[in-house]
Protein backbone atom coordinates (compact mmCIF):
# COMPACT_ATOMS: atom_id res chain seq x y z
CA UNK A 1 0.00 0.00 0.00
CA UNK A 2 3.20 2.46 0.78
CA UNK A 3 4.68 1.78 -2.49
CA UNK A 4 1.02 2.50 -4.27
CA UNK A 5 0.64 6.02 -2.11
CA UNK A 6 4.75 6.62 -3.53
CA UNK A 7 3.59 6.14 -6.91
CA UNK A 8 0.31 8.52 -6.77
CA UNK A 9 1.49 10.90 -4.72
CA UNK A 10 1.59 14.57 -6.21
CA UNK A 11 4.77 16.13 -7.02
CA UNK A 12 6.68 12.27 -7.59
CA UNK A 13 8.39 12.38 -10.53
CA UNK A 14 6.69 9.33 -12.70
CA UNK A 15 8.97 7.05 -15.42
CA UNK A 16 9.07 8.78 -18.87
CA UNK A 17 7.00 6.19 -21.14
CA UNK A 18 8.91 5.31 -24.22
CA UNK A 19 7.16 7.09 -27.10
CA UNK A 20 5.02 5.19 -29.41
CA UNK A 21 5.69 5.50 -33.13
CA UNK A 22 2.78 5.83 -35.51
CA UNK A 23 3.26 4.57 -38.64
CA UNK A 24 1.19 5.46 -41.38
CA UNK A 25 -0.15 2.69 -43.75
CA UNK A 26 1.61 1.35 -46.59
CA UNK A 27 -0.41 2.21 -49.84
CA UNK A 28 -1.91 -0.60 -51.65
CA UNK A 29 0.49 -1.69 -54.15
CA UNK A 30 -0.70 -1.28 -57.26
CA UNK A 31 -0.65 -4.14 -59.64
CA UNK A 32 -1.87 -5.11 -62.67
CA UNK A 33 -5.12 -6.01 -61.12
CA UNK A 34 -5.64 -2.66 -59.23
CA UNK A 35 -5.25 -0.64 -63.13
CA UNK A 36 -7.26 -3.47 -64.44
CA UNK A 37 -10.08 -2.60 -62.02
CA UNK A 38 -9.49 1.53 -62.24
CA UNK A 39 -9.93 0.36 -66.26
CA UNK A 40 -12.85 -1.42 -65.70
CA UNK A 41 -14.55 1.35 -64.00
CA UNK A 42 -14.38 3.97 -66.35
CA UNK A 43 -16.51 1.25 -68.53
CA UNK A 44 -14.06 1.56 -71.70
CA UNK A 45 -15.97 0.15 -74.07
CA UNK A 46 -18.24 2.55 -74.76
CA UNK A 47 -16.16 4.68 -75.96
CA UNK A 48 -13.91 1.99 -77.78
CA UNK A 49 -17.84 1.03 -79.46
CA UNK A 50 -18.69 4.48 -80.64
CA UNK A 51 -14.85 4.80 -82.40
CA UNK A 52 -15.00 1.44 -83.56
CA UNK A 53 -18.60 2.38 -85.12
CA UNK A 54 -16.83 5.96 -86.73
CA UNK A 55 -14.27 4.43 -87.87
CA UNK A 56 -16.64 1.10 -89.88
CA UNK A 57 -18.58 4.14 -91.44
CA UNK A 58 -15.41 5.67 -93.11
CA UNK A 59 -13.90 2.45 -94.31
CA UNK A 60 -17.35 1.35 -95.59
CA UNK A 61 -17.27 4.99 -97.33
CA UNK A 62 -14.39 4.19 -99.04
CA UNK A 63 -14.17 0.79 -100.01
CA UNK A 64 -16.26 0.39 -103.41
CA UNK A 65 -16.37 -3.87 -103.26
CA UNK A 66 -18.22 -3.29 -99.48
CA UNK A 67 -21.50 -1.95 -101.14
CA UNK A 68 -21.85 -1.81 -105.19
CA UNK A 69 -23.79 1.96 -105.11
CA UNK A 70 -22.49 4.86 -103.73
CA UNK A 71 -25.73 5.64 -102.48
CA UNK A 72 -26.24 2.42 -100.76
CA UNK A 73 -22.58 3.56 -98.81
CA UNK A 74 -24.94 6.65 -97.40
CA UNK A 75 -28.13 4.62 -96.35
CA UNK A 76 -26.21 1.83 -94.56
CA UNK A 77 -23.86 4.70 -92.83
CA UNK A 78 -26.64 6.45 -92.01
CA UNK A 79 -29.06 3.83 -90.22
CA UNK A 80 -25.75 2.11 -88.25
CA UNK A 81 -25.33 5.84 -86.73
CA UNK A 82 -29.39 6.42 -86.27
CA UNK A 83 -29.73 2.84 -84.72
CA UNK A 84 -26.38 3.38 -82.43
CA UNK A 85 -27.82 6.36 -80.90
CA UNK A 86 -31.43 5.36 -80.55
CA UNK A 87 -29.54 2.12 -78.74
CA UNK A 88 -27.26 5.25 -76.51
CA UNK A 89 -30.48 6.83 -75.54
CA UNK A 90 -32.68 3.43 -75.00
CA UNK A 91 -29.47 1.94 -72.66
CA UNK A 92 -28.49 4.97 -70.65
CA UNK A 93 -32.49 5.30 -69.31
CA UNK A 94 -32.79 1.37 -68.52
CA UNK A 95 -29.53 1.94 -66.79
CA UNK A 96 -30.98 5.23 -65.01
CA UNK A 97 -33.36 3.14 -64.02
CA UNK A 98 -31.60 0.71 -62.67
CA UNK A 99 -29.48 3.95 -60.43
CA UNK A 100 -26.26 3.28 -62.39
CA UNK A 101 -25.30 6.84 -62.94
CA UNK A 102 -22.03 6.60 -64.12
CA UNK A 103 -22.46 4.82 -67.09
CA UNK A 104 -25.82 6.19 -67.85
CA UNK A 105 -24.32 9.67 -67.85
CA UNK A 106 -21.25 8.38 -70.22
CA UNK A 107 -23.93 7.19 -72.63
CA UNK A 108 -25.73 10.42 -72.84
CA UNK A 109 -22.53 12.11 -73.54
CA UNK A 110 -21.49 9.63 -76.18
CA UNK A 111 -25.10 10.76 -77.49
CA UNK A 112 -24.41 14.32 -77.77
CA UNK A 113 -20.75 13.37 -79.32
CA UNK A 114 -22.68 11.88 -82.17
CA UNK A 115 -25.27 14.05 -82.29
CA UNK A 116 -23.87 15.97 -85.73
CA UNK A 117 -22.63 13.06 -86.99
CA UNK A 118 -25.75 12.26 -89.17
CA UNK A 119 -25.58 15.73 -90.78
CA UNK A 120 -21.69 14.82 -92.03
CA UNK A 121 -23.09 12.06 -93.36
CA UNK A 122 -25.50 13.68 -95.25
CA UNK A 123 -23.25 16.58 -96.34
CA UNK A 124 -21.32 13.94 -97.83
CA UNK A 125 -23.97 12.36 -99.48
CA UNK A 126 -25.55 15.60 -100.72
CA UNK A 127 -22.55 15.70 -103.37
CA UNK A 128 -23.06 11.58 -104.11
CA UNK A 129 -27.07 12.67 -104.61
CA UNK A 130 -26.04 15.38 -107.31
CA UNK A 131 -24.44 12.85 -108.82
CA UNK A 132 -27.65 10.24 -108.97
CA UNK A 133 -29.91 13.22 -109.96
CA UNK A 134 -31.77 12.86 -106.42
CA UNK A 135 -32.59 16.49 -106.04
CA UNK A 136 -34.59 15.70 -102.99
CA UNK A 137 -32.52 13.31 -101.18
CA UNK A 138 -30.43 15.56 -99.13
CA UNK A 139 -33.48 17.64 -97.86
CA UNK A 140 -35.02 14.20 -96.84
CA UNK A 141 -32.30 13.01 -94.94
CA UNK A 142 -31.85 16.72 -93.20
CA UNK A 143 -35.39 16.51 -91.79
CA UNK A 144 -35.38 13.07 -91.10
CA UNK A 145 -32.48 13.49 -89.03
CA UNK A 146 -33.19 16.85 -87.22
CA UNK A 147 -37.05 14.99 -86.07
CA UNK A 148 -34.68 11.52 -84.88
CA UNK A 149 -32.58 14.07 -83.26
CA UNK A 150 -35.19 15.72 -81.46
CA UNK A 151 -36.95 13.18 -80.26
CA UNK A 152 -33.53 11.22 -79.16
CA UNK A 153 -32.99 14.37 -76.69
CA UNK A 154 -36.71 14.91 -75.48
CA UNK A 155 -36.42 11.23 -74.88
CA UNK A 156 -33.56 12.10 -72.36
CA UNK A 157 -35.14 15.02 -70.67
CA UNK A 158 -38.37 13.11 -70.20
CA UNK A 159 -37.33 9.30 -69.30
CA UNK A 160 -34.13 10.53 -67.06
CA UNK A 161 -35.49 12.77 -64.05
CA UNK A 162 -31.96 13.57 -62.68
CA UNK A 163 -30.70 14.53 -65.76
CA UNK A 164 -29.42 18.22 -65.26
CA UNK A 165 -30.96 19.40 -68.63
CA UNK A 166 -32.91 22.43 -68.20
CA UNK A 167 -34.94 23.92 -70.79
CA UNK A 168 -32.47 26.61 -71.75
CA UNK A 169 -30.12 24.10 -73.35
CA UNK A 170 -32.78 22.26 -74.76
CA UNK A 171 -33.65 25.23 -76.91
CA UNK A 172 -29.56 25.74 -77.33
CA UNK A 173 -29.81 22.22 -78.37
CA UNK A 174 -32.38 22.74 -81.07
CA UNK A 175 -30.66 25.72 -82.64
CA UNK A 176 -27.74 23.63 -83.62
CA UNK A 177 -29.83 20.59 -85.08
CA UNK A 178 -31.89 23.71 -86.83
CA UNK A 179 -28.59 25.14 -88.09
CA UNK A 180 -26.41 21.50 -89.25
CA UNK A 181 -30.36 20.65 -90.96
CA UNK A 182 -30.01 24.18 -93.27
CA UNK A 183 -26.17 23.86 -94.12
CA UNK A 184 -26.28 20.67 -96.21
CA UNK A 185 -28.98 21.62 -98.14
CA UNK A 186 -28.29 25.53 -98.67
CA UNK A 187 -24.32 24.06 -99.46
CA UNK A 188 -26.07 21.44 -101.86
CA UNK A 189 -28.61 24.29 -103.76
CA UNK A 190 -25.37 26.30 -103.88
CA UNK A 191 -22.77 24.05 -105.41
CA UNK A 192 -25.33 23.25 -108.18
CA UNK A 193 -24.31 26.72 -109.48
CA UNK A 194 -20.73 26.74 -109.24
CA UNK A 195 -18.41 27.06 -111.60
CA UNK A 196 -15.07 25.52 -111.64
CA UNK A 197 -13.25 24.42 -108.34
CA UNK A 198 -11.36 26.52 -105.86
CA UNK A 199 -13.49 29.42 -106.40
CA UNK A 200 -12.69 32.84 -104.52
CA UNK A 201 -16.39 34.40 -105.81
CA UNK A 202 -19.63 33.83 -106.03
CA UNK A 203 -23.17 32.65 -103.49
CA UNK A 204 -21.32 29.40 -102.61
CA UNK A 205 -18.14 31.03 -102.01
CA UNK A 206 -19.27 34.40 -100.05
CA UNK A 207 -21.83 31.57 -97.86
CA UNK A 208 -18.59 29.75 -96.92
CA UNK A 209 -17.29 32.85 -95.68
CA UNK A 210 -20.26 33.77 -93.91
CA UNK A 211 -20.74 30.37 -92.63
CA UNK A 212 -16.89 30.12 -90.41
CA UNK A 213 -16.85 33.96 -90.07
CA UNK A 214 -20.18 35.27 -88.50
CA UNK A 215 -22.13 32.09 -88.20
CA UNK A 216 -19.97 29.27 -86.20
CA UNK A 217 -18.80 32.66 -83.67
CA UNK A 218 -22.51 33.51 -83.17
CA UNK A 219 -23.10 29.93 -82.18
CA UNK A 220 -20.34 30.51 -79.83
CA UNK A 221 -21.23 33.39 -78.29
CA UNK A 222 -24.51 31.49 -77.21
CA UNK A 223 -22.40 29.75 -74.61
CA UNK A 224 -22.85 32.95 -72.78
CA UNK A 225 -26.82 31.90 -72.78
CA UNK A 226 -25.89 27.80 -70.90
CA UNK A 227 -26.74 27.63 -67.23
CA UNK A 228 -23.85 27.80 -64.91
CA UNK A 229 -22.09 25.12 -63.64
CA UNK A 230 -24.53 25.09 -60.46
CA UNK A 231 -24.90 21.24 -59.13
CA UNK A 232 -28.24 19.71 -58.22
CA UNK A 233 -26.87 16.99 -56.52
CA UNK A 234 -24.01 14.47 -55.99
CA UNK A 235 -24.97 11.96 -58.56
CA UNK A 236 -23.45 11.96 -61.85
CA UNK A 237 -26.56 13.26 -64.01
CA UNK A 238 -27.10 16.10 -61.63
CA UNK A 239 -23.49 17.60 -62.08
CA UNK A 240 -23.63 21.34 -63.07
CA UNK A 241 -21.23 20.52 -65.89
CA UNK A 242 -23.40 18.62 -67.90
CA UNK A 243 -25.15 21.70 -69.81
CA UNK A 244 -21.60 23.43 -70.48
CA UNK A 245 -20.13 20.12 -71.50
CA UNK A 246 -22.85 19.07 -74.06
CA UNK A 247 -22.75 22.55 -75.39
CA UNK A 248 -18.83 21.89 -76.23
CA UNK A 249 -20.06 18.98 -77.88
CA UNK A 250 -22.36 20.46 -79.97
CA UNK A 251 -19.82 23.48 -80.99
CA UNK A 252 -17.20 21.09 -81.56
CA UNK A 253 -19.57 18.97 -83.90
CA UNK A 254 -20.83 21.92 -85.80
CA UNK A 255 -17.01 22.76 -86.49
CA UNK A 256 -16.31 19.94 -87.82
CA UNK A 257 -19.48 19.68 -89.97
CA UNK A 258 -18.55 23.71 -91.29
CA UNK A 259 -14.66 21.50 -92.68
CA UNK A 260 -16.28 19.07 -93.89
CA UNK A 261 -18.59 20.98 -96.15
CA UNK A 262 -15.74 22.87 -97.01
CA UNK A 263 -13.90 19.57 -98.10
CA UNK A 264 -16.71 18.18 -99.88
CA UNK A 265 -17.16 21.30 -101.51
CA UNK A 266 -13.33 22.87 -102.64
CA UNK A 267 -13.14 25.20 -100.43
CA UNK A 268 -10.02 25.90 -98.94
CA UNK A 269 -9.53 26.44 -94.76
CA UNK A 270 -8.01 29.26 -94.03
CA UNK A 271 -6.53 30.49 -90.60
CA UNK A 272 -8.83 34.12 -90.77
CA UNK A 273 -11.54 31.47 -91.31
CA UNK A 274 -10.82 30.20 -87.58
CA UNK A 275 -10.00 33.21 -86.05
CA UNK A 276 -13.23 34.31 -85.27
CA UNK A 277 -14.21 32.13 -83.88
CA UNK A 278 -11.40 30.86 -81.83
CA UNK A 279 -11.39 34.93 -80.44
CA UNK A 280 -14.96 34.55 -79.55
CA UNK A 281 -14.36 31.38 -78.17
CA UNK A 282 -11.35 32.43 -75.79
CA UNK A 283 -13.49 35.91 -74.52
CA UNK A 284 -16.49 33.82 -73.34
CA UNK A 285 -14.30 31.79 -71.72
CA UNK A 286 -12.89 34.89 -69.51
CA UNK A 287 -16.05 35.88 -69.08
CA UNK A 288 -17.35 32.47 -68.04
CA UNK A 289 -14.51 32.61 -65.31
CA UNK A 290 -15.37 36.05 -64.13
CA UNK A 291 -18.76 34.90 -63.42
CA UNK A 292 -17.54 31.66 -61.54
CA UNK A 293 -14.93 34.21 -59.67
CA UNK A 294 -12.20 32.84 -59.74
CA UNK A 295 -8.71 34.19 -58.94
CA UNK A 296 -7.20 37.74 -60.42
CA UNK A 297 -4.23 36.17 -61.31
CA UNK A 298 -6.35 33.51 -63.29
CA UNK A 299 -8.54 35.84 -64.81
CA UNK A 300 -5.98 37.99 -65.68
CA UNK A 301 -4.02 35.32 -67.12
CA UNK A 302 -7.04 34.86 -69.11
CA UNK A 303 -7.05 38.49 -70.99
CA UNK A 304 -3.64 37.17 -73.14
CA UNK A 305 -5.38 34.21 -75.39
CA UNK A 306 -7.24 36.72 -77.21
CA UNK A 307 -4.38 38.88 -78.38
CA UNK A 308 -2.70 35.41 -79.20
CA UNK A 309 -5.56 34.16 -81.64
CA UNK A 310 -5.71 37.31 -84.00
CA UNK A 311 -2.41 36.16 -85.01
CA UNK A 312 -4.08 33.30 -86.23
CA UNK A 313 -6.03 35.47 -88.82
CA UNK A 314 -2.40 37.15 -89.98
CA UNK A 315 -1.75 36.05 -93.47
CA UNK A 316 -1.46 37.05 -97.01
CA UNK A 317 -5.12 37.36 -97.60
CA UNK A 318 -6.23 37.75 -94.16
CA UNK A 319 -5.38 40.89 -92.68
CA UNK A 320 -8.38 42.74 -92.99
CA UNK A 321 -10.11 40.15 -90.51
CA UNK A 322 -6.65 40.83 -88.05
CA UNK A 323 -7.56 44.13 -88.23
CA UNK A 324 -11.50 43.88 -87.22
CA UNK A 325 -10.33 41.34 -84.24
CA UNK A 326 -7.78 43.97 -82.93
CA UNK A 327 -9.94 46.81 -82.81
CA UNK A 328 -11.99 44.47 -80.75
CA UNK A 329 -9.23 43.66 -78.70
CA UNK A 330 -8.34 46.94 -78.26
CA UNK A 331 -11.98 48.49 -77.68
CA UNK A 332 -12.18 45.34 -75.09
CA UNK A 333 -8.82 45.87 -73.25
CA UNK A 334 -9.29 49.36 -72.98
CA UNK A 335 -12.70 49.01 -71.45
CA UNK A 336 -11.35 46.95 -68.86
CA UNK A 337 -8.20 48.93 -68.34
CA UNK A 338 -9.66 52.24 -67.75
CA UNK A 339 -13.09 50.58 -65.71
CA UNK A 340 -10.84 48.30 -63.53
CA UNK A 341 -7.30 49.44 -63.88
CA UNK A 342 -5.77 46.18 -64.75
CA UNK A 343 -1.91 47.21 -65.68
CA UNK A 344 -2.29 43.84 -67.70
CA UNK A 345 -4.89 44.76 -69.96
CA UNK A 346 -3.27 48.09 -70.12
CA UNK A 347 0.04 46.65 -71.84
CA UNK A 348 -2.41 44.12 -74.16
CA UNK A 349 -4.19 47.75 -75.39
CA UNK A 350 -0.93 49.45 -76.27
CA UNK A 351 0.33 45.42 -78.08
CA UNK A 352 -3.12 45.52 -79.76
CA UNK A 353 -2.97 49.15 -80.47
CA UNK A 354 0.74 48.42 -82.13
CA UNK A 355 -0.16 45.19 -83.80
CA UNK A 356 -2.79 47.46 -85.54
CA UNK A 357 0.00 48.95 -87.32
CA UNK A 358 2.28 46.18 -88.24
CA UNK A 359 -1.25 44.22 -89.61
CA UNK A 360 -2.24 47.33 -91.77
CA UNK A 361 -3.88 45.73 -95.22
CA UNK A 362 -1.05 46.32 -97.84
CA UNK A 363 -3.95 47.52 -100.34
CA UNK A 364 -4.82 50.14 -97.99
CA UNK A 365 -1.70 51.28 -97.12
CA UNK A 366 -0.51 51.51 -101.01
CA UNK A 367 -3.67 53.99 -101.23
CA UNK A 368 -2.70 56.21 -98.34
CA UNK A 369 1.15 56.19 -98.84
CA UNK A 370 2.40 55.06 -101.85
CA UNK A 371 6.00 54.31 -100.67
CA UNK A 372 3.74 51.63 -97.81
CA UNK A 373 6.15 48.97 -96.87
CA UNK A 374 5.04 45.76 -94.60
CA UNK A 375 8.44 45.45 -92.74
CA UNK A 376 8.84 48.70 -92.15
CA UNK A 377 5.56 49.29 -90.57
CA UNK A 378 5.55 45.92 -88.23
CA UNK A 379 9.36 47.67 -87.19
CA UNK A 380 8.09 50.84 -86.24
CA UNK A 381 4.94 49.43 -84.83
CA UNK A 382 7.64 47.04 -82.41
CA UNK A 383 9.41 50.98 -81.65
CA UNK A 384 6.35 52.61 -80.68
CA UNK A 385 5.70 49.90 -78.53
CA UNK A 386 9.15 50.08 -76.72
CA UNK A 387 8.62 53.96 -76.63
CA UNK A 388 5.77 54.07 -74.72
CA UNK A 389 6.84 51.46 -72.18
CA UNK A 390 10.20 53.61 -71.81
CA UNK A 391 8.22 57.22 -71.39
CA UNK A 392 6.14 55.77 -68.47
CA UNK A 393 9.47 55.01 -66.16
CA UNK A 394 11.25 57.47 -64.42
CA UNK A 395 14.45 55.38 -64.50
CA UNK A 396 17.16 57.09 -66.52
CA UNK A 397 18.58 54.09 -68.25
CA UNK A 398 14.21 53.65 -69.53
CA UNK A 399 15.50 57.31 -71.45
CA UNK A 400 18.38 56.08 -73.12
CA UNK A 401 16.61 53.56 -74.40
CA UNK A 402 13.69 55.95 -75.61
CA UNK A 403 16.16 57.91 -77.23
CA UNK A 404 18.06 54.97 -79.15
CA UNK A 405 14.68 53.87 -80.38
CA UNK A 406 13.42 57.80 -81.37
CA UNK A 407 17.01 58.33 -83.18
CA UNK A 408 16.58 54.69 -84.99
CA UNK A 409 13.05 55.21 -86.32
CA UNK A 410 13.89 58.82 -87.71
CA UNK A 411 16.85 57.48 -89.31
CA UNK A 412 15.62 54.60 -90.91
CA UNK A 413 12.66 56.56 -92.10
CA UNK A 414 14.54 59.01 -93.90
CA UNK A 415 16.48 56.40 -95.64
CA UNK A 416 18.76 58.10 -97.97
CA UNK A 417 17.88 61.61 -97.12
CA UNK A 418 20.95 64.35 -96.84
CA UNK A 419 20.09 65.10 -93.37
CA UNK A 420 19.00 61.97 -92.27
CA UNK A 421 21.88 61.40 -89.95
CA UNK A 422 21.51 64.98 -88.51
CA UNK A 423 18.08 64.30 -87.61
CA UNK A 424 18.11 61.21 -86.21
CA UNK A 425 21.16 62.17 -83.73
CA UNK A 426 18.85 65.46 -82.86
CA UNK A 427 15.60 63.25 -82.62
CA UNK A 428 17.28 60.80 -80.38
CA UNK A 429 18.91 63.63 -77.91
CA UNK A 430 15.77 65.53 -77.60
CA UNK A 431 13.89 62.21 -76.87
CA UNK A 432 16.72 61.96 -73.92
CA UNK A 433 16.33 65.40 -72.51
CA UNK A 434 12.31 65.05 -72.90
CA UNK A 435 12.22 61.58 -70.64
CA UNK A 436 14.83 63.82 -67.90
CA UNK A 437 12.43 65.94 -67.08
CA UNK A 438 10.70 63.26 -64.95
CA UNK A 439 13.74 62.00 -63.96
CA UNK A 440 14.10 61.91 -60.21
CA UNK A 441 17.46 62.91 -59.45
CA UNK A 442 17.73 62.16 -55.53
CA UNK A 443 16.70 58.09 -56.61
CA UNK A 444 19.46 58.19 -59.73
CA UNK A 445 23.10 59.07 -59.06
CA UNK A 446 24.11 59.55 -62.75
CA UNK A 447 20.79 61.31 -63.12
CA UNK A 448 22.14 65.07 -63.46
CA UNK A 449 25.36 64.23 -65.06
CA UNK A 450 23.82 62.38 -67.88
CA UNK A 451 21.26 65.14 -68.52
CA UNK A 452 24.27 67.31 -68.38
CA UNK A 453 26.40 65.47 -71.06
CA UNK A 454 23.37 64.87 -73.06
CA UNK A 455 22.55 69.06 -73.13
CA UNK A 456 26.17 69.13 -74.37
CA UNK A 457 26.53 66.28 -77.12
CA UNK A 458 23.18 68.40 -78.27
CA UNK A 459 24.42 71.94 -78.12
CA UNK A 460 27.81 70.77 -80.11
CA UNK A 461 25.87 68.75 -82.63
CA UNK A 462 23.45 71.49 -83.22
CA UNK A 463 26.78 73.90 -83.97
CA UNK A 464 28.67 71.11 -86.47
CA UNK A 465 24.75 70.64 -88.11
CA UNK A 466 24.95 74.52 -89.06
CA UNK A 467 28.29 74.68 -89.56
CA UNK A 468 28.12 71.71 -92.47
CA UNK A 469 24.99 73.21 -93.86
CA UNK A 470 21.65 72.85 -91.79
CA UNK A 471 19.07 75.61 -92.14
CA UNK A 472 18.12 77.66 -88.46
CA UNK A 473 14.45 76.42 -88.88
CA UNK A 474 16.17 72.68 -88.45
CA UNK A 475 17.25 73.31 -84.93
CA UNK A 476 13.96 75.19 -84.16
CA UNK A 477 12.44 72.54 -85.32
CA UNK A 478 13.80 70.10 -82.47
CA UNK A 479 14.29 72.87 -79.98
CA UNK A 480 10.75 73.70 -79.98
CA UNK A 481 9.09 70.24 -78.78
CA UNK A 482 11.63 70.34 -75.77
CA UNK A 483 10.82 73.74 -75.06
CA UNK A 484 6.95 73.33 -74.84
CA UNK A 485 7.59 70.23 -72.93
CA UNK A 486 9.88 72.42 -70.25
CA UNK A 487 6.75 74.90 -69.91
CA UNK A 488 3.87 72.37 -69.84
CA UNK A 489 5.88 70.81 -66.92
CA UNK A 490 5.54 73.73 -65.32
CA UNK A 491 1.96 74.22 -65.42
CA UNK A 492 1.10 70.54 -64.25
CA UNK A 493 3.96 70.41 -61.01
CA UNK A 494 3.96 73.82 -60.76
CA UNK A 495 7.80 73.55 -60.08
CA UNK A 496 10.77 74.23 -63.03
CA UNK A 497 12.60 71.87 -64.48
CA UNK A 498 16.21 71.83 -64.43
CA UNK A 499 17.80 74.88 -65.62
CA UNK A 500 20.24 73.33 -68.04
CA UNK A 501 17.23 72.85 -70.08
CA UNK A 502 16.28 75.94 -71.21
CA UNK A 503 19.73 76.90 -71.34
CA UNK A 504 20.30 74.34 -73.97
CA UNK A 505 17.28 75.02 -75.64
CA UNK A 506 18.30 78.58 -76.25
CA UNK A 507 22.33 77.26 -77.36
CA UNK A 508 20.68 75.22 -80.15
CA UNK A 509 18.33 77.82 -80.89
CA UNK A 510 21.15 80.31 -81.48
CA UNK A 511 23.30 77.55 -82.83
CA UNK A 512 22.24 78.89 -86.63
CA UNK A 513 22.73 82.68 -85.76
CA UNK A 514 26.14 82.07 -83.57
CA UNK A 515 27.70 79.65 -86.67
CA UNK A 516 27.14 82.96 -89.08
CA UNK A 517 28.20 85.01 -86.37
CA UNK A 518 31.29 83.46 -86.37
CA UNK A 519 31.92 83.34 -89.79
CA UNK A 520 31.63 87.21 -90.18
CA UNK A 521 33.84 87.30 -87.13
CA UNK A 522 36.81 85.56 -89.15
CA UNK A 523 36.70 88.68 -92.03
CA UNK A 524 37.57 91.09 -89.16
CA UNK A 525 40.99 92.84 -88.77
CA UNK A 526 42.54 91.34 -85.64
CA UNK A 527 43.35 94.47 -83.97
CA UNK A 528 39.18 95.59 -84.56
CA UNK A 529 39.15 92.42 -82.75
CA UNK A 530 41.62 92.90 -79.47
CA UNK A 531 40.17 96.25 -79.56
CA UNK A 532 36.49 94.74 -79.06
CA UNK A 533 38.25 92.09 -76.12
CA UNK A 534 39.64 94.74 -74.28
CA UNK A 535 36.26 96.62 -73.68
CA UNK A 536 34.71 93.67 -73.10
CA UNK A 537 37.09 91.96 -70.65
CA UNK A 538 36.71 95.63 -68.55
CA UNK A 539 33.06 95.35 -68.51
CA UNK A 540 33.50 91.66 -66.77
CA UNK A 541 36.35 93.34 -64.43
CA UNK A 542 34.20 96.00 -63.64
CA UNK A 543 31.08 93.79 -62.77
CA UNK A 544 33.81 91.07 -61.27
CA UNK A 545 34.71 94.39 -58.89
CA UNK A 546 31.20 95.30 -57.87
CA UNK A 547 29.53 91.94 -56.80
CA UNK A 548 32.69 90.76 -54.92
CA UNK A 549 31.94 92.00 -51.59
CA UNK A 550 28.42 89.70 -52.27
CA UNK A 551 30.15 86.87 -53.24
CA UNK A 552 32.48 87.25 -49.07
CA UNK A 553 29.32 87.90 -47.01
CA UNK A 554 27.72 85.12 -48.61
Amino acid sequence: MNEDADQIRPGRQQPEQPPVKVTAPEPPKRTFSYWARRLLACNPFYLVSAALLLYGCYRISTEPEVLRQDSLHLFFNFGSIQFYELLLVITAIFLARRRIWYDSTLLVGLENLLLIVPFILISQGALVGQQLKEKHLTMQLCVVAGILAALRMGGLKRFMGKLNFPPRAILLGAAFVIVNVTLPALYRGLHESKVGTQVEAGAAYYTNEFAWMLLLPGLCTLALLVPLAVNKGELWPERGWLPGGMFALWLAGTAVHLYCLGYIYDFNLRGELIAPALWAVVWIVHRLAADMKLSLVRETVLLIPPLLATFVALSSGGNKVFLSLTVLNALIYGIICFGRGNQVALHLLVISITALVGGFPQEWGHRLFSGFNRAECVWGAVAAYGLFWATRSRNPASGVFGGLIAGLVVGIGLGDHANAVHWAIQSGLVALLMHSLRWEDRNHTVAGGLRALACGIWAAHAFLWMHTGGALWMTCCMAAPLALAYILGRLITGQWGPRIVPLAVALVILSGPGDASAIKVRSFSTGVLAVIGSFLLFAMGTIAAVTRHRCRRE
